[in-house]
Parts: structure tokens; sequence; C-alpha cells
């Protein structure tokens, strides 16, 4: 039966420690029907970390398995099996019993018959809940922060629904997140009464629930949630491409002017609250990035489709797609190309299609160089055309044909990670363009000159365009932009000058900006004028700024780095600043004073700086991080710049929780001055090998220090060693302490803690904006 637990015992028993700690590899495919043996064999050799780029054959595949496995004690978890073919599990047989003693292998399946036919030992039938089980699991969604009263008024019609749930965990769970957005008796009245509980058409039970949760939805919403049968299943749905593609659609405003990514995000909130949405992965500030939907949940998204939506594989050697008439009605499509499989020109028949998504796995493949144009000139009712090659860098294309044109009403385009050269001068005809996706197109040498004529453009996401040689003037006529991933002076990069953005000022027509912006080549700028591009950009939260230079010749003096400071200062609402290679020895006190939300700063390569104090008075940093390369011998805190004492009453870094210092290697001496730090909870000195002391007002004031590290610091380790160390008294009631690889006592930093930690690099940066 679906939706009675059977993954979620699965996951809970392959991610718990015991079970980490006894096996050397874990593995989850989700099988799902058909039983594809290619895909399950490559995803099991995946989740092995063993490369498959060069296997386009079952066999080669089956024989790199049995290689893999050889020795291994393996955890292997087949979900959602349903073939009861044994012929196809015949062959993973023979190759996983080469793995070590103890490796086992859980399968979740719907059918005794599976179970059987896969030669399970130990059987566990998962039963229905108990009635009073169903109840704890519903009132812990539909009573969630409602008063004692309330929760009286509405438990008895609670447990009349939770009757109609039948036992189902996913069907308490989704009609308990319904109801918790309904306050009165006669709400809950009516979807006791719902003539839907009669409703079996999907999976026993589970129709009714479903239907009545999708029934409460607004319009808009129910559209944005049938949207996601495009995806197959259990795919990780990254939620800022789902916004975007929902856009695309027209499915969250009409108006220019209107936020459409704030509504995105109010319904993706809304399906995730009423659980719709589950497996949610969160960046480390908390928010979802991606999701997956229950098996259940997609077959319900595409019964409410019907012939909308199709999703299609294809595996090296097989025949074409035949375009079916059921297909020629759809509207969406995704299609997966594995190994080398020939692209199905035949869906250029399906005239009707809005969006259109195409991802290579596998061995590397191009598309012919007719297939495009035809694209283009067949499918021009598209809205989303998604070409992305994923984090696996498959290529399927090296050039935009000037035929892009044609596809007038394009809204949304993904060419991320793709090796294009060049944008065609044609694709800047597509005035209804909103997203831009370009981003880890690493081969890119110039956007074209006519991308100003983007005038709906909102997100242009070019994150990791290295190869990139100038900024396009007409970027400043962009001003519906919402994100712009990198920004960059090109002076000295081989690009036409006259072609190229002259100064930092074209960023100031763009305040819309929003999310995270990198501004690099800062050290390319050759004159600094007063005027302040970033103050008025009130939804940037997230700035990087690298003071790098192209080319030969004398970097910026001191004086001018530090005028190049103040003009790029920020509006108060940034809660994350990066600053790489900057010159100056300080920071002006103004602009630090200003950043009144900044949450997390980290200094990279900054060589000069001496004078931090000025950063003490930022009165919401949490997360302070000092990275490497610095030629100071002295980092000065407590004293203005001008070597003046600081007030003994003023409290630096009232909130400062993390403090990290890394490779700063001629650092010798700490003169800390008057400085309190209230809050610091954990200081980390890597590679700092001159320091020899830390300052005693330090060890004193932060009272509330838990973890403290040093990492190839010999001098520090030497001083503070436990038991030898002249100065172990003075930190001996710090409860975690570790030096190099070991700790001293206590153990590792607490998680909440370690969200507030920086990358230690900045290389490597996938994460999109």
């Amino acid at each position: 039966m679906g939706g009675i637990g059977k993954t979620t015992l699965a996951q809970l028993a392959y991610n718990s420690d015991k079970v980490i700690n006894n096996f050397e590899t874990r593995v989850w495919v989700c099988v799902s029907d058909p039983f594809d043996e290619f895909r399950i064999a490559k995803a099991i050799i995946e989740g092995l970390k063993c490369p498959t780029d060069n296997l386009v054959e079952l066999e080669s595949l089956m024989q790199c398995l049995r290689q893999s496995i050889i020795g291994k004690k393996f955890l292997l978890v087949l979900d959602d099996v349903w073939s009861e073919d044994y012929n196809k599990w015949e062959p993973f047989y023979h190759c996983l019993k080469n793995g070590s003693y103890g490796s086992k292998i859980l399968i979740t399946t719907r059918k005794d018959t599976v179970a059987s036919i896969m030669g399970s030992i130990d059987l566990i039938t998962i039963k229905e809940l108990s009635e009073e089980q169903c109840w704890l699991l519903f009132r812990r969604l539909a009573f969630f922060g409602r008063p004692r009263e309330e929760y009286e008024k509405l438990e008895e019609i609670g447990r009349d629904i939770v009757a109609k749930c039948k036992g189902l965990p996913l069907a308490a769970k989704t009609i308990g997140s319904l109801l918790r957005f309904k306050r009165t008796r006669d709400e809950w009245q009516r979807i006791l009464d719902s003539e839907m509980w009669k409703l079996e058409e999907i999976e026993k039970g589970l129709l009714s629930p479903l239907l009545l949760s999708y029934n409460d939805l607004p319009s808009m919403i129910r559209r944005c949630f049938s949207y996601c049968a495009i995806f197959p299943k259990d795919h990780k749905i990254d939620k800022h491409r789902l916004i975007k593609l929902w856009m695309a659609q027209g499915y969250l405003g009409l108006e220019n002017d209107t936020e459409m990514e704030t509504i995105g995000q109010e319904y993706f909130d809304h399906l995730a609250s009423r659980s719709f949405f589950q497996e949610f992965e969160k960046d480390e500030d908390g928010n979802i990035i991606s999701c997956k939907m229950h098996d259940i949940v997609h077959d319900f998204a595409q019964f409410l489709s019907k012939n909308e939506y199709f999703t299609v594989e294809f595996n090296g050697g097989t025949e074409e797609l035949v375009i079916n008439t059921s297909n020629e009605k759809a509207r969406h499509s995704m299609l997966t190309l594995n190994n080398g499989a020939t692209f199905p020109i035949s869906i250029s028949s399906v005239k009707s299609l809005r969006s259109l998504l195409i991802g290579c796995e596998g061995s590397p493949y191009l598309l012919p160089n007719d297939v495009l144009p035809n694209l283009f000139g067949e499918l021009t009712c598209l809205r989303a055309l998604d070409i992305s090659a994923g984090y696996i860098r498959e290529n399927l294309i090296t050039a935009i044909p000037k035929e892009i044109k044609k596809v007038i009403h394009l809204k949304y385009l993904n060419l991320s990670g793709q090796r294009v050269e060049k944008l065609s001068e044609t694709l800047c005809e597509l005035y209804n363009l909103q997203t831009l996706d370009i981003s880890w197109c690493g081969e890119l040498k110039e956007l074209p000159q006519g991308i100003g004529k983007l005038i709906n453009l909102r997100h242009l996401i070019n994150l990791g365009t290295i190869s990139l040689s100038y900024m396009p003037k007409a970027i400043e006529k962009l001003t519906r932009l919402r994100t712009l991933s990198e920004f960059f002076e090109s002076r000295g990069r081989g690009g036409d000058d006259s072609k190229a953005c002259s100064t930092l000022e074209c960023l100031k027509a763009l305040k819309h900006l929003q999310g995270k912006l990198e501004i690099r080549g800062l050290g390319n700028v050759s004159e600094v004028k007063s005027i302040q591009v970033l103050n008025n950009k009130k939804s940037l939260f997230y700035l990087k700024l690298r003071f790098d230079k192209d080319g030969e010749g004398e970097r910026k003096k001191e004086d001018d780095e530090l005028l190049l400071l103040e003009a790029l200062q920020p509006h108060p609402n940034l809660e994350k600043l990066e600053m790489e290679m900057y010159r100056g020895s300080t920071f002006h006190p103004n602009w630090v004073m200003s950043l009144t939300r900044l949450r997390e700063l980290r200094l990279y390569s900054c060589t000069n700086c001496m004078h931090l104090s000025p950063l003490g008075k930022l009165s919401s940093l949490e997360s302070l991080k000092i990275h490497g390369r610095m030629s100071v011998k002295k980092v000065v805190w407590g004293k203005d710049s001008d070597g003046e004492s600081s007030s003994s009453s003023v409290i630096h870094f009232p909130k400062l929780k993390v403090l990290e210092f890394w490779e700063i290697y001629e650092w010798e001496e700490w003169d800390y001055g008057n400085t309190i730090m209230p809050c610091l909870v954990s200081l980390s000195i890597n590679r700092c090998g001159k320091l020899n002391a830390l300052p005693d007002g330090l060890l004193q004031g932060a009272t509330k220090l838990e973890h403290l590290q040093f990492f190839q610091s010999s001098l520090l380790e030497e001083r503070y060693r436990k038991g030898t160390g002249e100065d172990w008294p003075k930190i001996s009631h710090i409860p975690n302490i570790k030096f190099t690889y070991f700790y001293l006592q206590g153990g590792p930093l607490r998680r909440d803690l370690k969200r507030l930690q920086l990358p230690s690099t900045h290389k490597g940066d996938m994460q999109k904006y």
C-alpha cells in the first residue's frame, strides 16, 4: 500500500548513526516503474563514487559494478520496486554478492511477490497506523500553535476525520496540513462531509485527502502544483528554478512591476505547508533550496494534468520516440538523453509545447547542428527552454543558432554548463525573456551587444563565466534585473573598451538587484568617482567584492582603494559581505557603521589590513573570518585607526559568536585594547605560526567561549598545551579545545554555529542566487 511509511522507515534506518558506522558505504536508489536496468546500475555505481562517463552498454556497467563492489561492506536501498521480472534482477544479484560479509540490501515495495522474487529474508510488513497513532500524527499538524480551547472544541470532529484516513500516515499528514489553516468548526465539518472521501482512483484511501487539500488551494497555486508533473519521480526540484518556470508560464502575475519572485516564494511555501512537497534541502541559513514529491503525490499531479505533461528518458541505442496523438496535445515535456541517446527530433511535431526541458546524463553528446534550428522553427509557442548541463557538465550544444529569434514568446532560457562561446545577436529579439541562465558557461567569451533590448529580463545568471572579456555597455539598460550574479571591470582583459562598461556607474541604474552580487576586477578601476553605485539596492543581501587586477601594472594606491571602497558602500540591509585582495589598512568608520544588519563578514587576502577596530562597530555581526596572506605583524583591536584607544565603555563586536583567523603567517602580536566580545562562542586560529599568545583580555572577557581551536600554530599549541603549557590554566575552563587534529577536551562545534561559518575558500562556489 502506498503512503503507509515504507520509504520514511527506510530513510530513518539509512540515516541512523548506528547504520552509518556499520557500513563502509551506503547507496540509495529510487527504482520505481519501469525497472530500468541501465539507470539503476549507473545510479549504484555513482553511489559508490565511481565514474560512469564512458560506460554506454549495460554489460560494461555490470562489469564496473562487479569490480566496484568487491571487498566493500555496503548497504544498498532499492526504494519503490515494482517489477516482478526476476530476469531483470538476476544480473544485479550476481554482481552484488561480491560485496564484503555483512553487506545488506534493503528493498521497499508494495508487492509481496516482488519481495519473494528478489529473495528477501527478513520481511517487515508495515500495517496501517492504529486510530490513536493516526490521531497523534494528525493532531501534531492540525492543532499546531492553537490554544487549548480550540483543541477541545475541534477534537471530536477531528477524530471523525482521522477515522476516514484509514490509518495511512500520508493521508493524515495531508489532511492535517490542510486543517491547520481552518479555524472554525463549520470549515472542519465541510471537510468531514465532503463527497470526495468516496473517490479511490489513485491509491486506496489517498485520493480523497489529496483532492480535498488540492481543491482548497487558490486557483493559481493549483496550476503551480500541477506543473510539477513535468518532473520525473524522485526528481530533486530546485526551488528557484521552479519559481522561474512558473513565472515563465504566467502563473505568478502579468504586471511587469509585480514582485513575481515573492509571489512564487509564497506559492511554494503554501504547497510545502500542505505537505505537497517533502525531503527539503536547506542552505546554511535554513532556507529551502530544493525538495522532492512523494511518488503518490506525483501520481496525483499527473492524474490532474492528464495528457498535458509527459516525461521521457532515452537510453543509448534505443529507437527514436514516436509521438502519439495524446502527446501532440501536450503542453510541457522533460526529455532525458542517457549515454549518447539520439535526440527525438519528432518532438518538434508537438507544436503546442510551452515547456521543453532537455537533460543529458552519461557520455558527452552533441546535438546535431540541425536540431535547434528545426526546434526553434516549429516550437514557436515555447515559454521555457532548458538545455542545462547540470553539475556533471554533460555538453549538448556549442552554439545558439540565429533561428532562436522565432521563439518570440520565450521567457525562460537555461544554457548553464554548456560550452557555448558566443550568443547570437538575434537572441536579443526575445523581448519577453525574463530569465537567461548562462552560469558555468566557461567558454563564453562575450555577451551580445544588443542585450539592452531585453527590457523584460529579470534574471541574468552568469556565475562562473570566467572567459567573458567584458560587460557590454547596454547592461545598464536592463533596469528590471533582479539577479546579476557577477559584474566585473574588464580593463586589461583583452576586450574592446569601446563596447565595454567603462566604469561602475552602469550598476547605479540596476536598483532592483537582489540576493547575491559579486563584483570582481576592482583592481582595474582607473578612476574613482564620488558617485555611490550600490546604496540604492535595498534587496541585496550578499555582496562579494574582489579587488583583483588583470594583466601587469601597478595596483591602485592605498588611499585610492579606500575611496573606491566608499563608492561601493552597500545599502544598510546587507547581511553578508566578502572582500578579497583589498589593500587598505583599515575601513572608513562611517562605511562600517552604516551596515547595521551585517551578520557575516569574510576578509580574504587583504594583505595590509591591520586596524580592525572599525569592524567592532558592526552591531549585528555574528561571524568574522579573516583568511590569509596578510603581511602584517601586528593586528590592532580596541583602538581607532589613528592609534587612539577607544572608550572603555564601548562594547566592540557586541553579537560576535564565531571568530576565525587563517594563514596570517607573519602575525606576531594581537593588540586587543579595550575590546569586549560578550557573545563569543567559538575562536579558531589556523596556520598562524608566529603568534605566541592570546590577549588576556580576550580570555577573561569572552565568558561564553565554548570552542577553541589552534591548527598548525605551533607557538600557541606549545604555550597552551594541556598539563605542560605555561598558560593552560587560562583556557582550561573552555569546554571544547582542539589542537590541530585532536581534541584536548570536549568535541566538535555545535551545528548552529557551523552555520555561521563561511566557506574557507572562494573557489568552486556552485550555489546560484
